[in-house]
C-alpha cells in the first residue's frame, strides 16, 4: 500500500469510534495471539463494548486513530487509572499503553511512532508521570525510541479463576 505520510489524519478518538476500536483491538489480539473469530469473540466485542462506552466520556481511556483516504490505518490507546501517591509518581496517576495496532500493509511508516507521540503528550497534560506496556516483538524498537525502559522492580502477576 503506497502511502503519502503527510496526508495522514490523526483524532482522538470519540464515543462514535467504538466501533472501530473494537473492530481494532479483536484483530490485534486475534494476530497476537493466532486465534480466529469464533464464540470467544462475540463475548469479547460485548465487553469492549461495554468498557469503551463507560471509559471513554471518563477520560480514563484515551485513545487516537490514523486515518488515510477513509481507511483507519491504526489505533492507539491508553488506560489512565490513580493509585495512592508515591515517591516516584507523586499525582498517583499511571498511563499503560495499549491497543497499538496498525493493519499490515500500512506498517513501517511511522504510524505507530505518531500514534504513541499523541499519547504520551496526553499523558502529560493529565500530569502521569509514569507510562508503563507490554511490548509485542514487533513493537519494541518504537517503545525503547521513544525512552520506554525496563522497570527497576519485577512485576509479579497471579491469575485468578
Amino acid at each position: 500500500m503506497e502511502i503519502e505520510i503527510n496526508k495522514i489524519k490523526y483524532s482522538r478518538a470519540t464515543i462514535d469510534d467504538i466501533e472501530i476500536l473494537i473492530e481494532y483491538r479483536v484483530r490485534f489480539l486475534n494476530e497476537f495471539f493466532n486465534h480466529s473469530d469464533d464464540e470467544e469473540t462475540e463475548i469479547l466485542k460485548m465487553e469492549l463494548q461495554q468498557y469503551f462506552s463507560k471509559e471513554i466520556p471518563l477520560n480514563s481511556f484515551i485513545s487516537w486513530l490514523a486515518e488515510y483516504n477513509g481507511k483507519i490505518l491504526g489505533i492507539s490507546g491508553m488506560v489512565v487509572w490513580q493509585i495512592p501517591a508515591n515517591y516516584n509518581i507523586k499525582s498517583g496517576k499511571r498511563g499503560y499503553i495499549l491497543n497499538m495496532y496498525t493493519i499490515p500493509e500500512a506498517r513501517r511508516n511511522g504510524i505507530s511512532t505518531q500514534l504513541l507521540k499523541k499519547l504520551i503528550k496526553e499523558a502529560k497534560l493529565l500530569g502521569i508521570n509514569l507510562l508503563n506496556l507490554h511490548p509485542s516483538e514487533d513493537g519494541m524498537n518504537i517503545y525503547k525510541k521513544a525512552g520506554f525502559i525496563k522497570p527497576d522492580h519485577i512485576e509479579l502477576e497471579l491469575k485468578l479463576k
